[in-house]
């Protein structure tokens, strides 16, 4: 089958091996390039890497909250195609890691905002995430769904995927502070889900054992896939922040959580598997 955004879960993690025969490609060497335009179609694909190997040419791209700032193809091959996307009725869809040989996080659509075409480098692009990945937008994306649930269920699913609630109230009770450092000041911790609140049933959205109460740096590393924890509760940093002094991170790298829930272990496995920037083999 040809590129098909409605297969593709938003914020999930994606490698190339993954991707070429789901688009009915024989081998990733047909989706290796930065941009990536399926024949017949008016897709447009970008497989964008912040952080690249030293031996490929060093592109300074980055995504920032919902603004991708990107360099065109050193040749400018794809300038002209994606600066008239809209005109010409094509469709802007973003994959983006943040280091080399991890797999892509699907963004979805991107619109172009400007467009610096340059002749000596490469030229200059600033796009508008479509999706950011926020509370306001999974509750947006997902308002069909919760539309057909009654009012006091609706509330009470809406108010969980901005950590408010009953499902916070749970958490507390559950921790009693920070899942990891024991911190017992409820207005310091943060509650999340650990599968996120986007691809769980209503059930999982409000299950205690599908959250963590943690402290803000420690919440943002985890919903973002910086770190994870293992099946024994301790914390697994990414490559993507490995490098990284932990003390200005604000995050001890031998920190783990103070229990490990048998419910909890299903939740923490999809984190690793689906949300966690790990190592892979694949470019």
């Amino acid at each position: 089958m040809a590129f098909d955004p409605s297969v593709l879960e938003l914020g999930k993690l994606y490698s190339r091996t993954e991707l070429s025969p789901l688009w009915g490609y024989a081998g990733v060497e047909a989706i290796s390039r930065g941009v990536v335009t399926p024949a017949g179609s008016n897709y447009i694909i970008l497989f964008v890497t912040r952080q690249k190997q030293q031996s490929l040419t060093q592109y300074h791209d980055f995504l920032s909250e919902d603004y991708l700032h990107w360099e065109g193809e050193k040749k400018h091959g794809s300038d002209r195609r994606i600066a008239n996307a809209a005109a010409a009725g094509d469709e802007i869809y973003l994959f983006y890691r943040d280091i080399h040989h991890t797999p892509f996080r699907y963004h979805g659509q991107v619109l172009l905002l400007r467009f610096v075409e340059r002749a000596d480098k490469p030229s200059e692009f600033v796009f508008r995430v479509v999706h950011d990945l926020g509370p306001a937008d999974d509750i947006s994306t997902h308002s069909g769904e919760l539309s057909a649930l009654p009012d006091t269920e609706r509330e009470t699913v809406v108010r969980a995927r901005v950590g408010q609630g009953i499902f916070r109230e749970s958490l507390l009770e559950l921790w009693g502070g920070c899942a990891v450092t024991g911190i017992d000041r409820a207005d310091l911790v943060r509650a999340s889900h650990v599968k996120p609140w986007r691809v769980s049933t209503n059930a999982e959205r409000l299950s205690s054992h599908n959250g963590l109460l943690l402290l803000p740096q420690y919440d943002h590393l985890f919903d973002r896939g910086y770190i994870t924890f293992d099946e024994k509760g301790r914390l697994e940093p990414s490559p993507a922040i490995v490098a990284l002094p932990p003390d200005r991170l604000g995050i001890a790298m031998d920190a783990r959580l103070r229990h490990v829930f048998t419910e909890q272990l299903p939740f923490l496995e999809y984190h690793r598997q689906n949300v966690f920037l790990k190592r892979t083999t694949v470019d």
